[in-house]
């Protein structure tokens, strides 16, 4: 366990850039997906310092769904509900990485605006 997470430091002092792409990533993502119009909370704030974004639906069937439906068109959003997180405030948990593409990010976002439309998360 140890040598894992000393080669994964030497990955981040030795490749600077994956750190930069992640961030440009987690930027373009978080951007995309308020201009969609889901609701992210506070963390398009340049004070979140975190790729994980959540998608807050609220009711926590619906959470679930989406993250179903989403899946079935091959996006990852993991669903979490009460008792995670309180009642009323069920979201998708979404992440990105420095190896996703801006295609597949755009692929994915053209997923997610569809299937919100479809369920009503979007108007």
């Amino acid at each position: 366990m140890a040598a894992t997470c000393i080669a994964a430091f030497d990955v981040l002092e030795d490749e600077p850039e994956r750190i930069e792409k992640l961030w440009k990533n987690t930027r373009l993502w978080k951007k995309e997906l308020g201009l969609l119009g889901f609701d992210i909370g506070g963390t398009s704030s340049p004070a979140s310092e975190t790729p994980i974004t959540p998608i807050i639906i609220g009711d926590g069937k619906l959470t679930m769904d989406f993250s179903r439906e989403l899946f079935k068109e091959g996006v990852l959003g993991t669903g979490i509900t009460f008792p995670t997180v309180p009642e009323g405030k069920a979201r998708i948990r979404t992440i990105v990485t420095a190896t996703h593409t801006e295609a597949e990010l755009e692929q994915a976002l053209e997923a997610l605006e569809r299937v919100g439309r479809r369920m009503g998360i979007l108007a």
